[in-house]
């Protein structure tokens, strides 16, 4: 059985399963003009330990975009995914995301492969940006949210996904990584364009159930 946790993580047994946790982020978004203190390290290395204590780990994989850079690794990234994998002492699997094309050569420091897809039990662990032909699915890449004005304010909280009963979309594990929200436009995932009932979890204290995506988008 599956528990979505408020921590962002899917377990299954004593497998966690967390998705875009884009190290790094902050040497792109300064190499772009914008100044960010680099502080996500160590908030996501904090938050994954808690995980690992409290649910009783013993294998950590990632569903894909571990770091965030699509053409190169910056020293951010080398420095933050080194710093990551360090402060990890259970077996741990990497899947490959969309923006993790050269993070072979840090795994490869820690004999990790980068995987394009890992199985747990019945499921298939992809990232979601391309499409396998896996009938049972764990993935990320759309970092899904679900955002709403009330009272002059807009409120904004990550959720999980449940499409057609049987592919489990991951909120992004970042801070730092804006949700899409789920009630505005399409899906990037070819996986999710093919599904046709999709439930949303919201993600704040507590994993809460809001419902049918398509009844949300015409009442919210």
């Amino acid at each position: 059985m599956f528990r979505l946790t408020p921590e962002r993580a899917l377990i299954v047994g004593k497998t966690a399963i967390i998705s875009d946790l884009h190290l790094g982020i902050e040497n792109a978004m300064q190499n772009a003009g914008i100044a960010i203190p680099r502080m996500q390290i160590v908030d996501v290395i904090g938050r994954v330990k808690k995980i690992l204590n409290k649910y009783e780990v013993e294998e950590l994989v990632i569903a894909g975009d571990l770091k965030h850079e699509f053409g190169e690794n910056l020293p951010y990234e080398w420095d933050d995914v080194r710093a990551f994998l360090d402060s990890v002492d259970i077996a741990i699997s990497v899947v490959r995301g969309n923006h993790d094309n050269f993070l072979s050569a840090i795994l490869s420091e820690y004999s990790i492969e980068l995987k394009e897809y890992e199985k747990v039990g019945e499921y298939y662990v992809v990232h979601g940006h391309k499409d396998y032909g896996f009938g049972k699915v764990v993935m990320g890449h759309e970092h899904p949210a679900i955002k709403f004005r009330r009272t002059g304010a807009i409120y904004s909280y990550p959720c999980f996904l449940v499409a057609d009963r049987t592919k489990f979309v991951l909120p992004a594990f970042s801070s730092l990584v804006s949700g899409s929200d789920v009630l505005q436009g399409e899906f990037l995932s070819p996986i999710l364009k093919k599904s046709k009932k999709i439930e949303v979890y919201a993600v704040e204290e507590e994993v809460v159930y809001l419902g049918e995506l398509e009844l949300l988008r015409k009442v919210l």
